[in-house]
């Protein structure tokens, strides 16, 4: 049976409900979605780009975490309140993943508050093909 940790980390902006932040199973690994909230202050960044950059800088610290970074990244979910941000949502985005690139769904969506993006991830640990 796979055993299932969580990932806890002060690195990226803490859970505002029951979640965690992300969770091992095995060689695979499911973030919670990251918003763009300053993980010291807990500020949320006043531009979609500003947003972008700290949800990826979160994304970044779980994965972190788990020992792994960008690069591990095989698929992502992202949401934006306004589908019409996705060129400039992309432009971000681009800066900080590389070829291959994971594959990707976004979409446009409600969500809390003053958010305007927020990214999920699957990633896969290196080793032996199963």
């Amino acid at each position: 049976m796979t055993t299932i940790v969580p990932i806890i980390t002060d690195a990226a902006a803490a859970p505002t409900a029951s979640y965690s932040q992300g969770i091992v199973a095995g060689r695979l690994v499911a973030t919670a979605g990251q918003v763009g909230r300053d993980p010291v202050t807990g500020e949320l960044a006043g531009t979609l780009a500003g947003q972008v950059e700290s949800a990826i800088a979160n994304l970044k610290a779980v994965l972190a975490a788990a020992g792994l970074d960008l690069s591990h990244v095989v698929k992502t979910n992202c949401f934006l309140t306004r589908i019409e941000d996705f060129e400039e949502f992309d432009a971000v985005y681009r800066r900080h993943f590389s070829d291959p690139l994971p594959a990707r769904s976004t979409v446009g969506v409600a969500l809390a508050g003053d958010l305007l993006f927020e990214i999920e991830a699957w990633a896969v640990k290196p080793g032996d093909a199963a």
